[in-house]
């Protein structure tokens, strides 16, 4: 047990917080609603059609804190924990032997990450059980993030990165909004660097704000546009990472080539428009274009104006799921890009 579950564990028995009775759910989750989807067309020069999902709040009854309480500060916000909640959930036990887990490979060496039910992360969350890392943009981190988190951009993270302080054997948990493509991009380099407990939330950040839980940022209460660039490139790249970009923000998004060499990239980018500069990368090419000729069309290397390419591609780990997959969302300050616009 760390100083800090045990410390944990003293305060709930002081306050009697141990008496109290919640519901304890289960690994996989509580049941989801269906989402509803809703498409705005915008015209600026050219036609961009954009496409705002929103999901309405799922079932969750698990005692703990919510975006909107009356919440604690947090007395060490680079450690990556929250700070000490009142209401927290029942104890109760988690087989994480039962998650999925996605493959990626590390500067050639193969890493199994696993993927966490976003039920598990937040019962671990409430209790104090693990630190939680954004590996998102420092844009979106500063928009929005999970109360607690701290920002470490996939893969690599910052120069000086708050993780480079911690504990090896704590738990940590990473997010971003791809799901968990970047998410699991970061927590296979935390696993691969001598990290012993790194997880990736499987349904990513989305989950996390439809679920009402505890947010920071300046605008917490943002409903993020969803922005899909459908795009091809050599079938020999299947495995592999497609990227975009946003230079001037950072942002930055990534997803999995398929079988076949299609990708589909779903951006989530604040502080952009139809007009805004975008850089698509695969490993066989890189161009550059405004988001509304990007999103109009089936995306080649003849689209837009050829892009040099930058050392996030070089950096881009082959991943295979063992259970799912799916897009993910985030940035990097260690990326080194080389823009040329």
């Amino acid at each position: 047990m760390t100083e800090r579950q045990s410390s944990r564990r003293r305060f709930l028995q002081l306050t009697g917080a141990a008496t109290i009775a919640g519901l304890a759910g289960c690994s996989s989750g509580s049941p989801e609603s269906t989402p509803s989807t809703s498409t705005q067309t915008t015209t600026a020069n050219a036609t961009q059609t954009t496409t705002q999902t929103t999901t309405a709040a799922p079932e969750n009854r698990m005692r703990g804190p919510r975006e909107g309480d009356d919440l604690p500060e947090d007395p060490k916000p680079s450690d990556g924990y929250p700070p000490e909640f009142d209401a927290v959930p029942e104890e109760r036990s988690i087989d994480t032997s039962s998650y999925d887990t996605l493959t990626r490979e590390v500067h050639d060496v193969t890493v199994e990450v696993p993927l966490v039910p976003i039920e598990d992360a937040y019962y671990w969350y409430a209790r104090g059980e693990a630190r939680f890392v954004d590996a998102r943009s420092e844009t979106g981190y500063e928009v929005s993030h999970v109360f607690g988190s701290v920002l470490s951009p996939a893969p690599d993270g910052r120069t000086l990165d708050p993780t480079d302080d911690w504990n090896e054997a704590d738990r940590v948990v990473t997010y971003c909004h791809c799901p968990h493509h970047l998410s699991s991009l970061r927590a296979a380099m935390l696993l691969a660097t001598g990290f012993e407990n790194v997880y990736a939330i499987d349904e990513g950040y989305q989950a996390w704000l439809d679920r009402n839980y505890p947010l920071a940022g300046s605008d917490t209460s943002r409903d993020y546009t969803v922005r899909t660039i459908e795009g091809e490139t050599s079938r020999l790249d299947a495995g592999e990472t497609a990227w975009a970009f946003h230079p001037q923000t950072d942002q930055v998004e990534a997803t999995e080539i398929e079988s076949d060499g299609s990708y589909a990239l779903e951006l989530k980018f604040v502080q952009v428009d139809a007009q805004s500069t975008i850089q698509v990368e695969t490993p066989s090419y890189a161009i550059q274009a405004p988001l509304d000729e990007l999103t109009s069309g089936t995306v080649t290397a003849d689209t837009g104006t050829p892009a040099e390419q930058t050392k996030a591609t070089s950096n881009s780990t082959n991943g295979t799921t063992n259970g799912t997959a799916a897009n993910d969302t985030a940035t990097n300050d260690s990326f080194s890009l080389n823009w040329r616009i």
